[in-house]
């Protein structure tokens, strides 16, 4: 029994993940998966990809591939491809898809529980809320278009047609490099008001007051926004291999999470920089034609009070005490270092 399993007394502990896997097919590019936490079994899985419309992808890695941020609604699991969301049973039998047309790029989702659904549309930079029920976007930010982000970031507005379908526009590598690109991939709510995190500029935003909360330049490429009631944030910092806690109300880094401190991710991190390395070299002798992963890649976040549940690459879910610091436990699903966790959502029964 795990140390998790025997604090939680008779709790059945539900994870799902979405996954990526890099340099795949699109169809074979990702899937959502359920597993029994309690026993380490996976209890269902299906494929995710993007479809009506099909894509004609000419980025190798990630980009259009797998699934992304999950929600829960009602008895429905609610799991975002490139430009979709698709709706699925508690056992991931497919029921329906919603989609719009300014999806483009989605990451991450937020759910207050009553049917309504924050979309980040990372591809465009906006977020969009959508009512699941009736399938009708009911709310739009559009960060570049603000006057305090714009004076404060130096950025421009994306020129964009948003009364056209632009689901299949923004694939090209050059709009995500483009200086002004936020790259919002995660949202959540605290206090009643909507915040987003800029991946590029490291920054926390308050979306609804229009002004930058956090703005830390030692997040590399970070993933996944929690909010606690009581104002504590919690980010992933992907490429430094830690998970970063802020104090909103004090406007600070107060605590930092060192993966690599944990012997079982010196273990991952060391093996696939062997591959990583090694997948460099072939890379260069072959033109550009073999993809080159990160491995301990951080994406996926979720909590049950104390116990932090992350996601990193290969697809591993890793269980932390949030008190103490310390690795309780982990659950891997493939020691494949292109295959990347995305989106992760923890159901207690």
């Amino acid at each position: 029994m795990s140390i998790l399993e025997a604090s939680e007394l008779n709790t059945s502990i539900k994870l799902y993940f979405s996954t990526v896997v890099r340099g795949a097919p699109q169809r074979n590019g990702g899937e959502i998966v359920l597993i029994d936490w309690n026993n380490k079994i996976v209890e269902a899985r299906h494929p995710v990809f993007p479809s009506n419309p099909d894509l004609n992808d000419p980025n190798p890695r990630g980009n259009a591939r797998g699934g992304r941020g999950i929600e829960f609604f009602e008895d429905n699991v609610i799991v975002a491809n490139y430009h979709t969301l698709q709706i699925y049973d508690r056992r991931l039998r497919h029921k329906r898809d919603v989609s719009h047309p300014l999806f483009v790029g989605l990451h991450e989702t937020f759910s207050n529980g009553n049917g309504r659904i924050w979309v980040s549309s990372t591809s465009i930079d906006v977020v969009l809320g959508m009512d699941i029920k009736n399938n009708r976007a009911f709310q739009q930010y559009w960060p570049r278009e603000t006057a305090n982000f714009q004076h404060e970031l130096n950025l421009i507005p994306l020129e964009i047609d948003k009364g056209d379908d632009n689901r299949t526009k923004f694939l090209e590598k050059k709009h995500a490099k483009h200086p002004s690109h936020l790259h919002l991939n995660a949202i959540a709510n605290w206090n009643g008001e909507l915040y987003g995190l800029f991946n590029s500029f490291g920054v926390i935003a308050n979306l609804d007051k229009e002004e930058i909360v956090i703005q830390d330049n030692s997040l590399r490429h970070p993933h996944n926004l929690i909010v606690d009631e009581d104002g504590t944030a919690i980010v992933n910092n992907t490429y430094k291999h830690a998970i970063h806690i802020y104090d909103l109300y004090e406007r600070k880094l107060v605590r930092t999470i060192n993966l690599t401190e944990f012997e079982l991710v010196r273990r991952l991190l060391l093996k696939g920089q062997l591959q990583y390395y090694l997948r460099g070299l072939l890379k260069k002798l072959f033109a550009n034609q073999i993809n080159v992963p990160r491995p301990v890649f951080l994406r996926g976040l979720d909590r049950i009070g104390h116990y932090l549940f992350v996601g990193i690459s290969p697809a591993t879910v890793l269980c932390i005490d949030l008190r103490s610091g310390k690795l309780l436990d982990y659950f891997s699903y493939t020691d494949k270092v292109n295959v990347c966790i995305h989106g992760l959502k923890v159901l207690v029964e």
